[in-house]
């Protein structure tokens, strides 16, 4: 298990299902973080946001004697005593689970059986860059659903879960646990769980300004590069908009 784990607030990650996905790249980026955008990770449900920390699981390429090593009896997917068992176990209210699935988009990492577990731990819901068996079935359980793919078939002869809640990698991007997971319909970002407090202001007034800017030139019916890089002109709009709120 690693060693330190930052935990962020329910309250926080609440402030957070408004604050955009673009907006937090943003930031991120202004502060050297560029790797955060998850590639090859696609919304199953669209519509739905997930904003939730971050409880990883990490597959392996399957091999016999590692098969035997890692599972604790039990027949058939799913149904093994497995890392995967202990990961969804772990999950508690406003967690997600993340698995690395090494950008297997057409391996499953899992199906409906076993990720019904995630709706009775009331947790916020699912991240892969692996496959989603029987993905359909689990759109149903209404929970925020990411993934590389949907498919019929099982994983294990494949893959193998074998660690839990360490550092790993998900659509090429580097997940430590606690990690804030941010999912939209463009696709998910990963925000490190210590910068979250520090950046969620800047990001709140990032996206007023650009509400003001869009509500002003929609208004008067002009171009908005004017106000891009933000400037005096966009503070004078933003101060205005804010007054008349």
């Amino acid at each position: 298990m690693v060693d330190v784990v930052v935990r962020v607030s329910d309250d926080l990650l609440k402030k957070y299902q408004s604050v955009s996905n673009a907006t937090v790249l943003g930031e991120l980026s202004r502060r050297g973080y560029t790797k955060v955008y998850m590639t090859g990770v696609h919304s199953l449900a669209k519509g739905r946001r997930l904003v939730g920390r971050a409880v990883t699981l990490r597959y392996l390429p399957s091999r016999p004697d590692l098969q035997q090593l890692v599972t604790r009896g039990g027949h058939g997917e799913g149904f093994n005593e497995t890392p995967r068992w202990d990961a969804l176990e772990a999950l508690t209210p406003g967690d997600v689970l993340v698995a690395d699935c090494m950008g297997l988009g057409d391996t499953s990492t899992g199906g409906d059986v076993v990720f019904s577990r995630i709706v009775t731990r009331k947790a916020a819901g699912l991240v892969t860059d692996g496959a989603i068996r029987d993905g359909h079935k689990v759109v149903l359980y209404g929970y925020p659903l990411y993934a590389g793919g949907s498919t019929p078939t099982i994983g294990e002869p494949n893959v193998l879960p074998y660690e839990v809640n360490e550092p790993i990698q998900c659509g090429g991007v580097l997940v430590w646990p606690g990690d804030v997971i941010m999912g939209d319909d463009d696709g998910v970002v990963v925000l490190p769980a210590q910068l979250a407090g520090e950046i969620y202001e800047d990001c709140v007034r990032h996206d007023e300004v650009e509400q003001a800017v869009l509500e002003h030139t929609m208004k008067e019916g002009i171009s908005p590069k004017a106000f891009y890089p933000f400037n005096a002109d966009t503070d004078k709009i933003y101060e205005a908009w804010k007054a008349r709120r």
